[in-house]
Parts: C-alpha cells; structure tokens; sequence
C-alpha cells in the first residue's frame, strides 16, 4: 500500500464519520424539536388562561376603584360642595321620576 492509498482510507472514514455524526445530530434535533412544539402548545393554553385570569384581577381592580374614588371625593378640596350638590340633584331625579 502506498501513502496515497492509505490517506483515501483515512478521508473516507473521517468522511463516514462525519456522515454519521451529521445524522445522529439531526435525529436528536428532531426530537428537540417535538419537544419544543409540545411545550409551546402548553405555554400558549396557559398564556391564554393567564390573561384571562389578569383581565378579572383589571375588571375587580376598576370596580374597587370606584368607590374610593368617590369616597377620596368628599376629602378633597371643595369635594363635600360638590358631592353634596350631586345628592341634591340625584334626590331631585328621582322624586321628578317618581311621578
């Protein structure tokens, strides 16, 4: 055997090498790759109930907001004129309505 015949034996074998760890490399990608569809199918279910559950904490947040806004109301600077001038008008609409 000469030297060229022997470094066509070694090219050939680094070549299958390479060939082999090439496919075993895109096997485990693939299964990385289902893996990675599946989890994304689960995190968007749980993004999805996530936003629903932050849309009722934003809803129950605005509904208790209102009453401390009317109750910071009577504190602030000429509030209780005011407040007291809308229990006026409201009293009077709803008597007006009453008849």
């Amino acid at each position: 055997m000469d030297a060229k015949l022997v470094c066509y034996c070694i090219l050939i074998l680094s070549g299958a090498f390479a060939l082999l760890s090439l496919g075993l490399l895109l096997i485990r990608m693939s299964g990385a790759v289902k893996e990675a569809t599946v989890l994304m199918t689960i995190l968007e279910t749980t993004l999805a109930k996530v936003n629903h559950i932050l849309d009722d904490v934003n809803n129950k947040m605005d509904m208790l907001n209102a009453p401390v806004e009317l109750v910071s109301g009577f504190f602030s600077r000429g509030g209780l004129k005011a407040s007291m001038l809308s229990l006026l008008g409201f009293l009077t609409s709803m008597f007006r309505r009453k008849k």
